[in-house]
């Protein structure tokens, strides 16, 4: 993993010796509305309230719960670790959908594309449901965990909001229990209007067990996965194409 990965802040140092994020920075500079706030917030560590970013239907404004919204706000619509075109109309599984700001990216792309949403961490979803009100219509908010199995399970989560995993970890402590759903579940629904799927997969060091539970042969509609792992492609057996965005994040576009 060049560089190592976006998200290691151990201190500034490591954070501006990363080059992905110096061309999110770059991007930055038109991106979000106010750019001079933005990096005053990332050096000083001090979060506003709300920023403003520039998408392709328009100016959004984006609710900041900490700094950990203020890194992932840059990664996802800067850094662009999730990057998607725009000229297609897609149904998305945000899967760890954490504050939305992913989810605000996928909507954004135009004015057709479709979210389903999953987050488990039941102090985001106030959050969540603020960032995401002015797309009503086009977007399902369900507060659950994506696993190997539907049924019940107890996650930890961080106080930040930011992590929350079935493995407890110096960051995830606290046991919260939880309703979950299968991902080859999901992936057996019927698709809205028979848009092609997206999964986005962010769910702490679940990934690969996620990916080798399901036999994606099975699902020809799901067209690209995007996993928070650089070890997934090795795990399917259905043809794609990979690539690893950003340094840390695998992309793979399925074929046929």
């Amino acid at each position: 993993m060049p560089f190592g990965s976006p998200y290691s802040y151990d201190g500034m140092g490591a954070w501006f010796g990363n080059r992905f994020n110096w061309l999110g920075l770059l991007r930055a500079l038109w991106i979000i509305t106010t750019p001079l706030k933005f990096l005053i917030a990332i050096l000083l560590q001090r979060v506003p309230t709300t920023l403003a970013v520039r998408t392709p239907i328009g100016t959004i404004t984006l609710r900041l719960r900490n700094y950990e919204s203020l890194k992932t706000l840059f990664g996802v619509f800067c850094r662009k670790d999730y990057a998607t075109p725009s000229d297609q109309s897609l149904l998305f599984y945000d899967i760890g959908a954490n504050i939305g700001f992913a989810t605000v990216y996928f909507l954004s792309r135009n004015y057709n594309n479709l979210v389903r949403c999953f987050e488990p961490d039941e102090t985001n979803l106030d959050w969540l449901k603020r960032n995401l009100a002015a797309f009503q219509g086009r977007v399902t908010i369900v507060n659950c965990a994506v696993t190997t199995q539907t049924g019940e399970a107890v996650i930890y989560r961080a106080d930040s909001g930011k992590h929350s995993s079935i493995y407890r970890s110096k960051i995830a402590t606290v046991p919260q229990r939880v309703s979950t759903r299968s991902l080859e579940e999901l992936l057996n629904e019927a698709s809205p209007a028979g848009f092609p799927k997206v999964v986005k997969l962010d769910v702490e060091g679940l990934e690969e067990e996620l990916v080798k539970s399901v036999k994606f042969e099975n699902h020809p509609g799901l067209s690209r996965l995007v996993c928070e792992s650089t070890m997934c492609s090795a795990l399917i057996r259905r043809p794609h194409r990979r690539l690893v965005r950003n340094g840390y994040i695998e992309d793979l576009c399925f074929i046929g």
